[in-house]
């Protein structure tokens, strides 16, 4: 009868060498995947700080493609300029009230503070008012589709055919950077018809304006007449920044 012979088995050093690769593995999986947050973290931190200085240059190239030519820059870090809404024909007119049809579409939503300009035949300039209120309008016999109902300050005097031609509504802003209640510094919007009220944020955070968060300064044409906003503007999200620089074109000036 033969001897037994021991079997190979599952010792104490190959258990050891087991747990020790096991612990190298895990290490380089472990430092993969903080490596690999890391890096999305900053990702999304850099497309954060892309997108605050994409909204500025989008806001302001909204308004100054629907502003008059007059635009202000105050200082270098605040633009006030009158950007219209809408320009339509009414389709009914009754006492201090003008419902311009559903069909037309606004460029941004009236509200109460507006101002509303009216061709004066005789005249041939602008007749103003403001918009003391606005509503909707239900479909009715002279408006088929309904529309926006205007409540003005004071009605049109008989040299201004509400009816007949149209009428522009618009509104005076005012964008600013301004410091929030958290610190952070904020590009903000100001409703300024009739006078400033307080700003609401737009974009942000910015850098302080110091530190170059935001800067305007208006490019003139040789008789003084202004064509162009240049605009800057930075932000900075965790540990990575974002600049934009753009020169946008103000209303052609006859």
């Amino acid at each position: 009868m033969s001897a037994l012979k021991p079997r190979p088995g599952y010792g104490l050093v190959e258990a050891l060498v087991s747990l020790a690769l096991s612990g190298v593995v895990m290490a380089a999986a472990s430092q993969g995947l903080a490596q690999h947050l890391r890096l999305r973290h900053e990702r999304d931190e850099q497309a954060r700080a892309d997108d605050i200085v994409q909204v500025v240059r989008d806001v302001l190239r909204a308004e100054l493609d629907h502003a008059d030519p007059a635009v202000q820059v105050l200082g270098d870090t605040a633009v006030q300029l009158a950007s219209s809404r809408v320009v339509a024909f009414a389709c009914d007119q009754s006492a201090s009230r003008l419902v311009l049809p559903a069909s037309e579409l606004w460029w941004s939503a009236p509200h109460a503070g507006d101002s509303l300009a009216l061709i004066d035949t005789v005249t041939g300039s602008e007749w103003r008012t403001a918009v003391l209120a606005t509503g909707t309008q239900h479909a009715s016999a002279r408006c088929p589709m309904g529309g926006t109902r205007l409540t003005m300050a004071v009605p049109p005097p008989s040299t201004v055919p509400a009816l007949l031609l149209p009428g522009r509504v618009w509104r005076t802003v005012r964008y600013l950077v301004y410091r929030g209640g958290d610190g952070a510094w904020w590009l903000g919007e100001r409703s300024c018809t009739p006078a400033c009220g307080s700003a609401q944020p737009v974009a942000g955070p910015l850098l302080s304006p110091s530190r170059g968060g935001l800067r305007l300064t208006l490019v003139l044409r040789p008789d003084g007449r202004p064509v162009a906003l240049d605009v800057s503007a930075r932000a900075v999200i965790g540990g990575r920044s974002s600049s934009m620089s753009a020169r946008l074109p103000l209303a052609a000036v006859p």
